[in-house]
């Protein structure tokens, strides 16, 4: 561990796990083997970090989160409280992910619209939006920009190529809005 970082109460670090300069890991966090965190990242309360995840600088995770084995935050991220990022996921830099959202296992965000590796133009950063308590299943990408509403439920597989509303059931390749959640699945905050 490096100078500057502030280790709550009970939190347990697994061998070989890195934790940069200028941590923050809240009460009660567990960070397993191998994970790296690499500077300047914050993780609230009771929260988990997976096996060989790493988070890359001024990564913010809430409290009471899950951010999974082999899963990545290329960082400037947010993310909320109990949130579950399952396993090898890749969250791209400049992202926001609201409270109580779910995204299952194999989930690639993207947030540059035009690849520039090699060109001489400007790189465009846009970020894209989870929403709280929406749920995200396998395989899953989202493309630069977009938002996925309130609580909204994205089928495996998909390709979200825009903006999904609140409440919304979407899938496919892109996908498409085709049903809205049932009133008896939604959250109540």
């Amino acid at each position: 561990m490096r100078e500057g970082c502030k280790i709550g109460d009970d939190v347990v670090v697994g061998p070989h796990a890195v934790i940069g300069p200028r941590c923050s890991i809240g009460k009660g966090t567990k960070v397993f083997p191998f994970a790296h965190l690499e500077g300047d990242v914050q993780i609230g309360t009771f929260s988990l970090v997976g096996t060989h995840a790493n988070l890359r600088p001024d990564t913010k995770i809430g409290d009471h989160s899950v951010f999974g084995t082999l899963s990545q935050s290329e960082g400037k991220n947010k993310i909320g409280s109990h949130v579950t990022i399952h396993t090898n996921c890749h969250i791209t830099q400049g992202v926001e992910i609201e409270d109580w959202v779910f995204i299952a296992p194999f989930f690639v965000g993207a947030n540059t619209p035009r690849i520039v590796h090699g060109r001489d133009y400007p790189m465009e950063v846009k970020g894209y939006r989870v929403k709280y308590g929406a749920r995200i299943g396998i395989d899953v990408s989202v493309m630069p920009g977009v938002t996925i509403g309130r609580e909204a439920l994205i089928g495996a597989g998909s390709l979200v190529t825009k903006d999904i509303p609140d409440f919304a059931i979407a899938f496919g390749r892109p996908a498409q809005v085709r049903g809205e959640v049932p009133e008896s699945e939604r959250l109540h905050k």
